[in-house]
């Protein structure tokens, strides 16, 4: 992503550099911290760790929230939640590419 407004590229790095703790991540995918802490186990969920705590980004955010509805709606094991949002992240990028391409096609 191409971003042209100087103050837009600040305000995206300070929302990457304000890391959320473990009960934030919880809260905000409502699921229990024991939910966030088994995905971080098992390496499905990326964790920055800082004096003993582990801290989560914004697209960490997205992904835990987008696991656990996955999760909920299909009664799906996390790693295959892990996978559908791996897919649909990768369906979205490639479509991104496609439209870039037609747009200088045309």
């Amino acid at each position: 992503m191409v971003i042209h407004d100087p103050a837009a590229a600040f305000s995206l790095e300070l929302i990457e550099a304000d890391m959320l703790c473990l009960e934030d991540m919880a809260r905000l995918c409502a699921v229990s911290p024991e939910w966030v802490r088994a995905r971080v186990e098992e390496e499905l969920l990326a964790a920055t760790w800082r004096d003993g705590a582990c801290f989560f980004s914004s697209a960490t955010l997205w992904r835990a929230r987008h696991m656990a509805a996955i999760e909920r709606q299909f009664d799906a094991t996390p790693a295959l939640a892990a996978l559908v949002v791996d897919m649909s992240e990768e369906i979205r990028r490639l479509r991104e590419r496609l439209a870039f391409y037609e747009a200088a096609a045309d």
